[in-house]
């Protein structure tokens, strides 16, 4: 019986954390509470591109609890409901960001 709701609990999980398909293509300029900018563009594979402080991040989709996350071990994008915030990259801080 355990074994039987564990595996019916392992196949929801992926599903439950999956990073959702963004449309590609569209570039989004987003304002922080800094007074700072960056722009941000879904690309193929579930990737993001992100251009911030003079420098180009291309950034794989990682799960994210909710909104879409980009992380390649050192910047880190999220965004969720029209807000985003950018670790890591050069020019912040990247905080409470809008379009």
């Amino acid at each position: 019986m355990l074994t039987k709701s564990l595996a019916a609990l392992a196949l929801l999980l992926p599903a439950s954390c999956a990073t959702p398909d963004v449309p590609t293509g569209e570039t989004w300029l987003w304002r922080c509470d800094s007074g700072v900018t960056f722009t941000s563009r879904n690309t193929t594979g579930g990737n993001a591109e992100v251009v911030a402080g003079g420098q180009t991040y291309r950034l794989p989709g990682v799960i994210a609890g909710s909104g879409v996350r980009y992380f390649d071990g050192r910047v880190e994008y999220w965004e969720h409901g029209g807000e985003a915030m950018l670790n890591g990259a050069a020019g912040g801080p990247y905080e409470n960001c809008r379009h």
